[in-house]
């Protein structure tokens, strides 16, 4: 639910922007894609009676006609829009950096991981360190096996976090942990060689990985626009496929129903 959340939130700042830069261009899309969506609406009254002349529109078909033409109204402006694609998804990426890096309940959890994950390596003394759970706050990391283990544990749960949350996004670049490891890493060995005694803090490591993703889905925009324009347009089009189909079905299945009728009147 999530990643509908989310790309939701893509396309509303992408949209908004459009707004900002071109407010009439924007409404002149969004009356053009109800004009269309409503001349579709027509065509299709018309449509079943090329199978079937007194055919009608069942209640159905108008409902889902409808819903059709609300649906291509904002379709058409989002289709265009997304030339600010960049600086929608940088928005984002932004937001999701922020409430990650904020979120208890996720830094509680990595905290733990990073914990029994290192213990279970068994080269760093835990004498004085006691469990998450006994309120324990610190980790030791005197080892370079320990902080390169810190750094690959910030990086995976980031990037798992964000395939969650943006899976198409995820699939377009490619994010998997590699990708954000070794800058991690770097960032960990300065911040231990700077803090020695402490903790690698979790949302310095988020924003290491917020800005390689940025980075990453900066080369790939062309790409990114290309494909989400071929999706709306497959959606549409998919959707009025099924729509049109159910028409003609039903059209020809009155055929089917007059002329057994008829055939039984001769009889």
């Amino acid at each position: 639910m999530n990643y509908i959340v989310n790309l939701f939130s893509i396309f509303s700042n992408t949209s908004q922007l459009l707004i900002e830069h071109d407010r009439a261009l924007y409404a002149e899309l969004l009356v053009g894609g109800l004009v269309l969506g409503l001349g579709l609406w027509v065509f299709a009254v018309f449509f079943g009676r090329l199978f079937y002349k007194p055919y009608q529109l069942t209640v159905g078909q108008h409902v889902l006609c409808g819903f059709l033409a609300i649906l291509l109204a904002p379709t058409i402006p989002i289709y265009a829009s997304a030339t600010y694609l960049k600086p929608g998804l940088a928005a984002a990426i932004s937001n999701w950096r922020d409430t990650l890096a904020h979120s208890k309940t996720w830094n509680d959890q990595q905290f733990k991981r990073q914990y029994y994950e290192i213990k279970k390596m068994g080269i760093e003394d835990f004498t004085n360190h006691p469990t998450p759970e006994q309120g324990g706050n610190v980790i030791p990391a005197t080892k370079l096996e320990t902080r390169v283990k810190c750094s690959q544990i910030v990086s995976e749960g980031a990037i798992e976090n964000f395939n969650y949350n943006f899976p198409h996004l995820s699939t377009i670049i490619g994010a998997t942990p590699a990708v954000s490891t070794d800058k991690v890493n770097q960032d960990v060995n300065t911040y231990f060689n700077s803090h020695p005694g402490s903790t690698y803090p979790i949302d310095r490591g988020v924003q290491l990985v917020a800005n390689q993703i940025s980075i990453e889905l900066e080369s790939q925009i062309p790409r990114t626009i290309l494909l989400i324009r071929i999706s709306l347009i497959i959606k549409i089009i998919f959707w009025y496929g099924i729509c049109f189909s159910w028409i003609a079905y039903a059209s020809l299945k009155k055929i089917k129903i007059h002329s057994s009728h008829s055939i039984s009147a001769q009889g």
